[in-house]
């Protein structure tokens, strides 16, 4: 096998075919790296003595469905200024890690259309090692976000597990990512966010929250001049828990049989959009008048706010054309 199919394939540059070996079903490239000055791979210096060599193996890319192994000494050298015996730097795989670069990129894109065990099923692998190989790519990507452009953010918190734990989750409402994980809920879970924030010199526009009285408090000392928007979803509860609320105390207060016939069986009625209201069923209480006209009080045709502004009050008839 020549060296460049060695580098090209599996990324090592610097090393040439030994022997092949057919292990358990799977192959075994036993390969060794050309001499050449060894550095220490910690510091970079040159004052090293060499220490011995261990034999390590890495799962390098499959070739279809056959799994290939590299096996290869690995020299081993102490450091006169760091005072320690380490191995050599290797450029295709990370330090303390039994995979080479590429087998991580091929396992990470097959983590975009797969689950964690089909990818370890499919590479012959334990589900652990594809864990490991998300974990460390998300840190590598997202362990420290950039916060200085961020304009619009979303706060809420989530619970994970079992006994009541949650974490508070920042998003970037723009792009989608998450740029904060903090332990447990409330101000306290976002105080390294606002320090994060105030060092990256972000200017934040608007800030979409639940209505917890602890976002509240903490957007308006941190961020007071942005806009705090309360998500939708919380606003549309009150309002139905505030209109169910009504028609049950309207439902109480009224004495005629006849009302409390027309308003029994009106909650959905009443919370669904005019659009998604079918006529056949729009009237629960049976009567032949449309729904429109089913209320048996009239409906105020002027708001307060509107007669505190004109002057007038919403009884007074209107004054003469001529």
């Amino acid at each position: 096998m020549s060296t460049s199919l060695l580098s090209h394939a599996w990324g090592l540059r610097g090393y040439h075919l030994q022997a092949t070996d057919f292990l358990d079903g799977s192959t075994v490239l036993r390969v060794q790296a050309r001499p050449e000055s060894c550095i220490c791979g910690r510091c970079g210096s040159k004052d090293v003595r060499r220490a011995g060599t261990v034999t390590r193996r890495f799962r390098g890319l499959p070739i279809g469905k056959k799994p290939i192994g590299l096996e290869l000494p690995v020299q081993r050298l102490w450091c006169a200024a760091c005072g320690k015996t380490r191995q050599i730097h290797l450029a295709f795989a990370d330090e303390k890690r039994t995979y080479t670069h590429g087998f991580e990129r091929y396992a990470l894109a097959l983590s975009t259309h797969m689950t964690i065990q089909d990818v370890a099923r499919h590479l012959g692998i334990g589900w652990d090692v594809i864990k490991d190989i998300q974990k460390r790519y998300l840190h590598r990507h997202f362990a420290k976000p950039h916060l200085k452009h961020l304009q619009q953010i979303a706060i809420d918190e989530i619970s994970i597990g079992r006994g009541h734990r949650y974490l508070t989750v920042v998003l970037d409402l723009q792009s989608g990512a998450v740029v904060f994980v903090g332990d447990g809920k409330g101000t306290a879970a976002l105080r390294p966010f606002w320090r994060c924030l105030r060092a990256a010199n972000a200017r934040i526009q608007a800030v979409a929250t639940d209505m917890s009285p602890a976002y509240i408090l903490a957007v308006q000392e941190n961020l007071p001049k942005a806009v705090h928007v309360f998500d939708r979803f919380h606003v549309m509860k009150l309002f139905n828990e505030q209109l169910a609320d009504l028609r049950r105390e309207v439902q109480r207060s009224t004495e005629k049989i006849e009302h409390k016939k027309l308003l029994k069986g009106t909650l959905w009625l009443l919370l669904k959009n005019p659009e998604n209201l079918d006529p056949k069923s729009a009237n629960p209480s049976g009567s032949k008048r449309p729904c429109a006209s089913t209320s048996p009080w009239p409906r105020p045709t002027t708001s307060r706010r509107t007669c505190a502004n004109s002057g007038n009050s919403p009884t007074a008839p209107a004054p003469n054309a001529s």
